[in-house]
């Protein structure tokens, strides 16, 4: 039998997806599947980079990625039918990554899916990079206003009436020096690149970036996306190395905190590098908690040439 790997056209995209994701719960399968078709009907995914394989017309196996604004291709793992291999996708998906000039292939495996390791790693020639820790604080647990310092001083770039994002992104390279979250990505995408990303792909609100400042010297970043109906993201927080270790973290989440309340969330999410010892250990001490795991394999297909860009 001659398996069809093919890109899904617009009737058969819910259905691919729905193959690609069935193995999440069914609340969250909905959520995924509904922002996906939302990305679809907004001309900002493509289906170029979505796969699924079939026998005449039966659907055996998907493959979900997408091209980012950072040249980096973020997909999660194949899913085959037992009896199949996942390799059936690896020549297309090289294919895509050639085409869009991707300087990496990022494949995310959700917490619990059952997948071939082997053939993607001595195959498809990916690496494990690390695992990816989700953490939730519910705003229900937030405390007064009055625990929090004043030592820090938090400057939107709102406030600014001029352009200031080529001062954010120097300020988040400074800041990302030496830190253990994936370090092996951020040598090959330049910062600006993916500060770019993280505005296209979400909704982007200039008021939660923040420029973090102690005697009006910025000494580091905190990035918030805020999201649909009750939640709202810690997206990215940084201090450059000379101010590390005096507390400052946690005064950062304290005010990450602040900003949920009055947005009126229910929820503030954020994520580390398991790796990342001393960031994990500050969300806990804070009151979050882990709530989701996601192991991170890679490819890196031009990291040479790219390294340590700006």
């Amino acid at each position: 039998m001659t398996v069809e790997i093919s890109n899904p056209n617009a009737q058969e995209l819910e259905e691919t997806l729905r193959f690609a994701f069935g193995h999440l719960p069914e609340n969250e399968l909905v959520i995924r599947i509904n922002s996906l078709l939302e990305q679809y009907r907004s001309e900002t995914l493509c289906l170029d980079g979505i796969f699924q394989a079939k026998i005449q017309d039966q659907r055996i196996g998907a493959f979900f990625s997408q091209l980012r604004i950072d040249q980096t291709i973020l997909s999660w793992v194949p899913v085959m039918q037992e009896g199949f291999s996942i390799e059936l996708f690896f020549e297309p998906f090289m294919a895509f990554c050639c085409k869009n000039q991707a300087i990496a292939a990022l494949v995310l495996v959700d917490l619990g899916q059952q997948f071939d390791e082997t053939t993607l790693v001595s195959v498809g020639k990916f690496e494990l990079l690390s695992d990816l820790i989700y953490l939730v604080f519910p705003m229900t647990l937030t405390t007064e206003d009055s625990d929090f310092s004043e030592e820090l001083q938090f400057l939107p770039m709102s406030y600014f009436s001029e352009d200031v994002f080529d001062q954010m992104a120097e300020l988040v390279h400074a800041t990302y020096r030496n830190t253990r979250d994936f370090p092996q990505l951020m040598q090959i995408a330049p910062v600006r690149q993916v500060l770019q990303t993280y505005q296209s792909g979400q909704i982007f609100l200039s008021e939660l970036w923040f420029f973090v400042r102690k005697e009006n010297k910025n000494i580091g970043v905190l990035l918030m996306t805020d999201q649909p109906e009750e939640q709202i993201e810690l997206t990215y927080m940084g201090l450059i190395e000379e101010v590390r270790g005096r507390g400052y973290s946690k005064e950062i989440v304290r005010f990450a905190k602040r900003i949920a309340n009055l947005r009126k969330r229910l929820f503030l999410l954020t994520s580390a590098d398991e790796q990342n010892i001393n960031a994990l250990k500050t969300y806990l001490s804070q009151g979050f908690h882990i709530w989701d795991r996601k192991s991170i394999y890679a490819k890196f297909l031009k990291s040479e040439q790219n390294n340590l860009k700006k």
